[in-house]
């Protein structure tokens, strides 16, 4: 029964909810604890998978670890956000981030590079002023829930593009919108391995440069992106 929940969960992680609070709204501020989010998420699992229900309260803990797991990384993504009005600095990058263990020399094309925790970190300018966050492993389920851990920060996700290789497999393109921030563009992607020998990958760049993204962008190179993703 663990494996199977632990195996949902990592599933129903890849796939947001369908209730969004939009920008500017009073949901979009308000910064939920443990007690408000397993509520909001049984709530929002049982309506989305009745099928669920028995799992529901094991399935959000599960989650609850796993948003709790990617706090760090969360809150990276939101403090390099410029405030309105305001340009990113990549080159601040490394002074803002102060949980990084900074490497002395980048590879080349990267102004920075790091580690946060199990997540490798990198900085650049082009073709974007972005930071991506990548982590690997062999065998293991992807521990990690940056969307959930983004809106019980207070952010508002807005889904741009969804992109599915089978069930285990995938892309995630949203706007960000949270307090005192401009909008940013987050893509995620992610590989869950199937066996032991096979690897698991999770990554997420921020684009801090303002330029959002449209669902025909995703398209352009051929991907057949969707605007929401397969319930």
């Amino acid at each position: 029964m663990c494996l199977r929940i632990v195996l949902l969960v990592t599933l129903l992680s890849c796939i947001p909810f369908g209730i969004q609070a939009q920008p500017g709204s009073s949901e979009a501020a308000v910064r939920e604890d443990q007690t408000a989010f397993l509520a909001r998420c049984q709530r929002e699992t049982i309506a989305q998978w009745p099928d669920a229900a028995p799992q529901a309260n094991s399935i959000c803990h599960s989650k609850w670890d796993m948003i709790t797991a990617t706090g760090p990384l969360a809150d990276a993504v939101l403090s390099l956000a410029p405030a309105p009005g305001a340009t990113f600095d990549a080159t601040g990058a490394r002074s803002q981030l102060k949980s990084v263990r900074w490497g002395a020399k980048p590879e080349p094309g990267f102004i920075a590079a790091g580690r946060l925790g199990e997540f490798d970190v990198s900085v650049a300018q082009s073709p974007a002023p972005n930071v991506t966050f990548s982590w690997y492993k062999d065998g293991e389920p992807i521990p990690f829930g940056l969307e959930e851990a983004l809106k019980v920060r207070g952010a508002t996700l807005a889904m741009i593009g969804c992109l599915d290789y089978g069930t285990s497999e995938g892309g995630r393109v949203y706007r960000v919108s949270a307090r005192d921030k401009a909008p940013f563009a987050l893509s995620i992607s992610f590989r869950n391995a199937a066996v032991a020998s096979q690897s698991s990958s999770y990554s997420a760049t921020a684009d801090y440069s303002g330029r959002l993204p449209t669902l025909p962008d995703l398209r352009r190179d051929g991907s057949e992106w969707s605007a929401a993703c397969q319930q």
